[in-house]
């Protein structure tokens, strides 16, 4: 009896384990679809270890699309190639773990490789949708090649241990003056709960006794558990302009910081926000014309970016699509316009990318044209996603963030610095404006006006806690300042800038005296 029960338990056993492997591909497949690639790995792990040719496949797709160490994704993904062979009657299976292995082999800087690869793989498939893609592929490792042999020159700083963490820190923006630094961080957002995985957050540091503060997560009410991240600053600084995600579709608000605190968040109307996805945006110095990125219908194709201009009763114009200078038949994203009104820096998956995205920059011409777009080069391009440049005024310094190997475990914040031979003609003006109580003039407008070629830069507030306020003009030009304040008279001062005033690493910012505001008589 005991012998037939214990046959009966063998041949159940048997049975499961040879239901298992299909099941456990199964389950992989649906964690695979929603994103849960190391869950999917840990349930392949026994299938991987059998040496099972599906589970090393789905292995290898989960740490390449998870980011993990390449050494280990390309090791599992040449085993997976092996087992799936090039032959005249290739599988789709075959197909894509040879086209997954090319791809690592691109993003871990081995373009001849993966070259090699990809144009082993075309000979093998009749379908014209995937030899587009091998296509795309080959033409990133070509740039890349093409790139390399001219590297940039700069020197890379690590924020630091302070700013960084072992999470995703990513899409730094910073005040004009460096100041303050907001950024999006998947880190917790206290100490009681340190379980990940967490939402993306906003947080704030800033620069004190020549180092950066603690990050803290920025308090803006209404938030509701889900990913909020940075995207730009309003000129003068006070308004934040982030995306926040609802379900499938991502929307871009604003808020702005008042004495009291960060105001309730709205929606930028339409038509910026168009009810398909608008993920990064940035004004122009004058706040005037805002420059956005949107996957709405009627563009060239993928994710476009678009122009719109305000209009004189405050409402945004028709968005302009930015033609096919700047838009490619492929995804263009977080657009920002220098403080020079004419230098675009934008990511693209097109023109002349050497994988995924890269950063370009285009500057518009005396017919107000954007001229073609100039890949910014190499190691600052590398061959995974590139994306969230925000350069200094001069543009001699940069804030982004990567994955390196001297970061902190995932993505961190870095600055480039670049040859003092990069500088541009720019100044960094700022000034404190106090009221007739000798408070921080919370309400105070300020307007700038270049007297050289009459036209008014812009419109600007101030920081309704310190009265700061923070402008950025050309220099060897001479300007207007006009202040206006209800309660208090019109203050109206002119200054001059000189072409050696330009904004240095040293001297960050150019800073005119305290202004105090007087009391308007009752009369008037």
């Amino acid at each position: 009896m005991a012998i037939i029960i214990f046959l009966t338990i063998v041949s159940f056993f048997n049975e499961v384990t040879a239901q298992s492997p299909r099941k456990l591909i199964r389950e992989a497949n649906q964690l695979i679809e929603v994103g849960f690639y190391p869950d999917a790995v840990k349930i392949l792990a026994p299938l991987v270890q059998e040496e099972n040719p599906e589970a090393m496949l789905l292995t290898g797709f989960s740490l390449l699309a998870n980011d993990e160490e390449l050494s280990a994704t390309i090791d599992i993904l040449e085993k997976a190639a092996a087992l799936y062979p090039l032959k005249k009657n290739t599988s789709n299976q075959a197909l894509e773990a040879h086209f997954y292995l090319g791809q690592a082999y691109r993003l871990d800087g081995q373009a001849k490789k993966a070259c090699e690869k990809f144009n082993q793989i075309k000979k093998h498939s009749e379908n014209p949708e995937f030899i587009a893609d091998v296509e795309q592929e080959v033409t990133y490792c070509e740039n890349y090649l093409k790139l390399k042999e001219h590297p940039v020159d700069k020197k890379i700083e690590h924020l630091g241990e302070i700013v960084n963490s072992p999470y995703e820190d990513h899409s730094p923006i910073v005040l004009y003056d460096e100041s303050t630094i907001y950024f999006t961080s998947t880190r917790p957002i206290d100490s009681l709960n340190m379980e990940g995985p967490f939402f993306e957050n906003i947080f704030v540091s800033h620069w004190r006794n020549q180092q950066w503060t603690k990050p803290k997560v920025l308090e803006i009410p209404g938030y509701q558990g889900t990913n909020r991240a940075t995207v730009g600053l309003t000129p003068d600084g006070q308004g934040l302009i982030f995306f926040e995600n609802y379900g499938m579709v991502g929307l871009l608000f604003i808020t702005y910081k008042t004495f009291e605190g960060w105001t309730e968040p709205e929606q930028l109307p339409a038509p910026i926000n168009s009810g398909f996805n608008e993920t990064h945006a940035s004004f122009t110095p004058d706040g005037n014309t805002i420059f956005f990125s949107s996957e709405r219908p009627g563009g060239l194709g993928g994710k476009d970016i678009y122009s719109s201009k305000k209009l004189p009763d405050g409402t945004w114009g028709k968005p302009i699509n930015a033609g096919e200078a700047i838009n490619t038949s492929l995804n263009e994203e977080s657009p920002f316009i220098h403080p020079d009104g004419k230098t675009l820096y934008f990511s693209s998956t097109g023109h002349n990318s050497m994988g995924g995205y890269d950063v370009f920059k285009s500057t518009l011409n005396e017919n107000e044209e954007w001229g073609t777009p100039i890949n910014i080069g190499y190691p600052i391009n590398t061959p995974t996603d590139d994306l969230f440049y925000l350069p200094t005024p001069n543009g001699q310094r940069v804030y982004y963030s990567s994955q390196q190997e001297k970061g902190m475990g995932q993505s961190d914040l870095f600055i480039l610095h670049f040859p003092s031979s990069n500088e541009r003609s720019m100044a960094v003006v700022s000034s404190h404006i106090f009221n007739s109580n000798n408070q921080p003039a919370e309400d105070a407008v300020i307007s700038v006006k270049n007297l050289n070629t009459n036209q008014t830069i812009g419109t600007f507030r101030t920081n309704p806690q310190t009265g700061k306020f923070v402008v950025i003009i050309p220099t060897a030009q001479e300007y207007q300042l006009t202040i206006k304040n209800e309660g208090h008279k019109e203050y109206s001062k002119t200054f001059n800038l000189n072409a050696k005033d330009d904004y240095k690493s040293v001297n960050r910012a150019i800073y005119l005296p305290a202004i105090t505001l007087e009391s308007a008589p009752e009369n008037e």
